[in-house]
């Protein structure tokens, strides 16, 4: 898939709110959890596998992504464990595409 279509068929899929799901149009999202996180950073490894990552303030919280690889199929990773106005990265494995992006209070 060529990158300007992966970056495409991310934002569609972030573009849907609620559910713990971010969307990229809304800087700061607000979830029932009361969480307010910014825009998902999506992120290029050096080995060029992709990830994201996302702060919040609010609350402790964890990033996971769900991610995409062909003759696989869809999976998800969870970050690490971020305390208010920390950052969670998360990471997918070689050869898969970053499909969503979402938090979890923990």
């Amino acid at each position: 898939m060529r990158s300007h279509h992966r970056v495409a068929a991310v934002a569609a899929s972030l573009a849907l709110a609620g559910g713990g799901l971010l969307g990229l149009a809304s800087p700061a999202a607000a979830s029932a959890s009361g969480l307010s996180c910014g825009t998902p950073r999506l992120l290029v490894g050096s080995a060029g596998h992709h990830g994201a990552s996302v702060s919040c303030t609010g609350g402790a919280f964890t990033e996971f992504i769900d991610c995409y690889k062909p003759g696989y199929g869809t999976y998800r990773h969870f970050g690490n464990r971020a305390v208010s106005g920390g950052t969670s990265t998360t990471w997918c494995d070689k050869g898969a595409d970053v499909t969503a992006v979402g938090v979890s209070p923990s």
